[in-house]
């Protein structure tokens, strides 16, 4: 494990355009970048200790014809913090893989490794995948915090109502929850959460199968895929209802075999939790239908599917209120029925980086399996009528829960016109 003593604190770069802002830096980085040429041990320590001090979510090293671009998503945003030379890149390279255990002289394969930081008292874990391009290797890099990835429930976004639905599905102890929704939209988080939540008194064997274990959670027995063992979701999930659990964490649903053990699993007396890749929690159940599993297993087996977007958080130190546009107006009239009470903005400062925005919330949707649901699927409705009478009993949609959330000056609706797919 790496560790940095304390330093001292950032003195930040604002973008020279503050509306459109592409690039944040620090004085760190910026001393860094400046370096020619660059000290590798000193250059990487520096990139990864900032990367986390910014609270990026992933550090993208991707050569391009002329330099070797290094970018941070920071509340799932790419911006540049600098280049280097392609001169420069073997050694940064060499050292990210020493760092990861990786073999520094790999140059074809792909390779995947992980490390650990100790910034100032914090634990951050980093994933690393490094690929081959018709450039040089992109190195990509997944910055994992514990108090970012494992949070309080009633701290993620959830409205009252998703939060009241998720708490009784988690009641029942059987059955299957599903949680859906694109690559970085937080389901890690939301699942380790609850998983997290359930087990605070260590009264029950949680066991889980991921690829890969993102964290590892106390009292909680973890397992990770091995492609080359052939041990995948499907062998492992059969391994784990053999060994007596009492609460499963599949980390994804890909195919019919796995599916099928899930959804068996929960009608076995397990209560058990996955995700699944699928637009919105209608779509997670038309999902299942497509990968063969019976309409009657659906109705015996969910308890109900959560779907969520992660959108940015209004800077609360430069956030303003404003008018609606025209085309917001529209909007809320559509989705609400009525104008926006209030809609804030941040203007820039240098608490945000001249961003406007600073950190994320949740955005979520919860599907629970009623009587009305289940007669739907079992005569195999489609998704216009399901979604139709969703709507008729005051479901909350994404997008719907996006909108509120920005009348409670969280978000935009820029971020929730950018994060949700449907407009219902």
């Amino acid at each position: 494990m790496l560790t940095w003593s304390k330093k001292p604190s950032m003195t930040k770069t604002l973008p020279t355009e503050p509306q459109t802002p592409q690039k944040v830096s620090t004085r760190f980085l910026r001393d860094a970048f400046a370096q020619s040429p660059i000290d590798a041990i000193p250059f990487v320590n520096t990139l990864l200790r900032e990367s986390a001090s910014l609270q990026a979510s992933d550090l993208l090293i991707e050569p391009m014809k002329a330099v070797v671009r290094i970018r941070a998503k920071i509340d799932g945003v790419f911006y540049e913090l600098g280049e280097i030379t392609h001169d420069d890149y073997p050694e940064v390279s060499s050292r990210i893989k020493i760092l990861a255990k990786l073999d520094p002289t790999e140059k074809r394969k792909i390779q995947e490794g992980q490390l650990s930081l100790d910034i100032e008292g914090r634990a951050v874990n980093l994933r690393v995948e490094i690929a081959q391009t018709v450039h040089g290797e992109v190195i990509v890099i997944r910055i994992h915090e514990k108090r970012t990835i494992i949070m309080e429930l009633s701290e993620l976004g959830f409205n009252a109502q998703a939060y009241q639905n998720y708490q009784e599905m988690l009641n029942a102890r059987s059955g299957l929850i599903l949680v859906c929704g694109p690559t970085g939209c937080g389901k890690t988080t939301t699942l380790y959460s609850t998983i997290s939540k359930i087990n605070l008194n260590q009264n029950y064997n949680i066991m889980t199968i991921e690829d890969p274990v993102e964290f590892q959670l106390p009292g909680v027995n973890q397992m990770q895929t091995n492609a080359e063992a052939g041990f995948s979701f499907a062998e492992g999930l059969r391994t784990i209802v053999r060994l007596s659990p009492d609460i499963i964490l599949v980390g994804e649903i890909r195919d019919k075999e796995t599916a099928e053990i899930a959804v068996e699993s929960g009608l076995t007396g397990q209560l058990v939790l996955s995700t699944i890749h699928a637009g919105d929690a209608v779509g997670a159940l038309f999902r299942l239908l497509d990968l063969g599993i019976e309409t009657y297993l659906l109705n015996s087996s969910i308890l109900g599917i959560v779907a969520q977007r992660l959108v940015r958080r209004v800077c609360p130190e430069c956030n303003a209120e404003y008018q609606a546009s025209p085309q917001e107006l529209d909007l809320f009239q559509k989705i609400l029925g009525r104008p926006p009470k209030k809609l804030v903005k941040g203007k820039g400062c240098l608490s945000c980086q001249d961003l406007g925005y600073q950190g994320r919330t949740g955005i979520y949707e919860v599907l629970t399996m009623t009587a009305r649901m289940r007669d739907l699927i079992r005569a195999k409705a489609n998704e216009d009528i399901l979604r139709d009478t969703l709507q008729k009993e005051g479901f909350i949609s994404l997008f719907r829960d996006g909108l509120e959330k920005c009348e409670q000056g969280i978000t935009t609706p820029e971020e929730v016109l950018r994060n949700s797919i449907r407009k219902t």
